[in-house]
């Protein structure tokens, strides 16, 4: 069974087999995150893109292994009147611990066999609490 949110502090990013299916196919925009890490605020003079899943996967774990920087990465969508999505905090988390092997199994397409214990998040854009 795949539990759809599981809660920050019991989410262990190392030990966790993500369904990330819910992206593949998503164009990106990345960037160096800043505040809470389901904020929607992130250095704007590093927002970067049009990436494809396999690019924001490279670049957010890059990202973290040479500069310690958590990455936003922002799903791109055309129409202006939609809500800004982004991925959450531990499917960053997630990314940045595995993206060597996110990479490598896209590369060769055997991703359909396992077992997930979690699913990729998106926070709203209306669901964030400004911080005072």
């Amino acid at each position: 069974m795949v539990d759809e949110q599981v809660e920050e502090k019991e989410f262990l990013a190392e030990t966790e087999l993500m369904d990330l299916s819910s992206i593949r196919g998503k164009t990106f925009c990345v960037a160096v995150a800043t505040g809470h890490c389901d904020s929607i605020k992130y250095l704007c003079g590093t927002l970067h893109g049009p990436y494809t899943f396999v690019e924001m996967v490279q670049e957010v774990g890059e990202m973290w292994v040479q500069h310690q920087h958590h990455a936003k990465a922002i799903i791109m969508d055309k129409d202006s009147k939609n809500e800004l999505l982004l991925l959450n905090g531990n499917t960053i988390d997630y990314i940045e611990a595995h993206y060597t092997d996110i990479i490598m199994e896209e590369t060769l397409a055997s991703y359909d066999d396992k077992e997930f214990t979690c699913t990729a998040g998106i926070v709203q854009e209306s669901e964030v609490e400004p911080k005072k």
